[in-house]
């Protein structure tokens, strides 16, 4: 199976600059898709395993990091069925002093993570994810 058509249906949103498919079952951890010439291909299995874990109590307090980059929790529905999206800002810095939104989705074996372009909020950016998290949710992926 191809995962290049999910990240093209992806990025053609006008909200989406950036996208990545990992792996999220032990062992699996890895990219299997992303945005060429994006940075979300460098996320890690660390990362997936991070996001993943079933204890979520640090999230909030702690933050996520995605490819390196600390990320601001926002939103945390990843495992509540139904929804399973977390929306995320990084946090600015000197070299990125723009906040972007992300969105990333589970899957039953997948992660979707979607960046938002500049100013765009995580109201613009989950819904692409929402949809294909549910299609991929929907054939048992």
């Amino acid at each position: 199976m191809s995962w290049d058509s999910y990240i093209s249906s992806l990025t053609k949103s006008e909200w989406v600059d950036d996208a990545v498919i990992l792996g999220c079952t032990a062992g699996q951890e890895s990219v299997w898709a992303s945005a060429p010439g994006g940075w979300l291909n460098q996320v890690t299995a660390s990362e997936v395993q991070a996001m993943i874990a079933s204890d979520r109590s640090s999230l909030f307090a702690n933050g996520v990091t995605l490819a390196g980059k600390k990320c601001t929790v926002l939103r945390d529905a990843l495992n509540v069925e139904g929804q399973n999206t977390m929306d995320i800002k990084m946090k600015t810095s000197e070299k990125e002093p723009d906040p972007f939104s992300f969105t990333i989705g589970r899957s039953h074996k997948a992660l979707i993570i979607a960046k938002g372009v500049k100013d765009a909020h995580g109201g613009k950016v989950n819904p692409p994810v929402f949809d294909m998290t549910t299609y991929l949710r929907k054939m048992n992926m």
